[in-house]
């Protein structure tokens, strides 16, 4: 199994399954802090704005940076009242 698809599938397990519990509210704490495990980390991967040399690609970079760290968040808060 080459490297990169392990992770994948890793994420894609990780995501489905916390969303699931998340979702029909069975250990609803456990399901939000799997998400945000994978949800906070990946903008600083996948999303630096600040290599971008474009302006528009900036933006855009930065956008997404700041959509997947307030989703970071909600699952904070997921953790935090339920």
């Amino acid at each position: 199994m080459p490297l990169p698809r392990a992770p994948t599938l890793l994420t894609v397990v990780m995501m489905v399954t916390g969303g699931i519990l998340v979702l029909f509210e069975w250990y609803t704490r456990i399901g939000a802090a799997l998400l945000f495990c994978i949800i906070f980390p990946a903008p600083f991967f996948l999303h630096r704005f600040w290599n971008e040399t474009d302006s528009y690609m900036r933006l855009s970079e930065f956008a997404h940076l700041m959509k997947d760290l307030s989703l970071a968040g909600a699952a904070l808060l997921l953790m935090a009242l339920l």
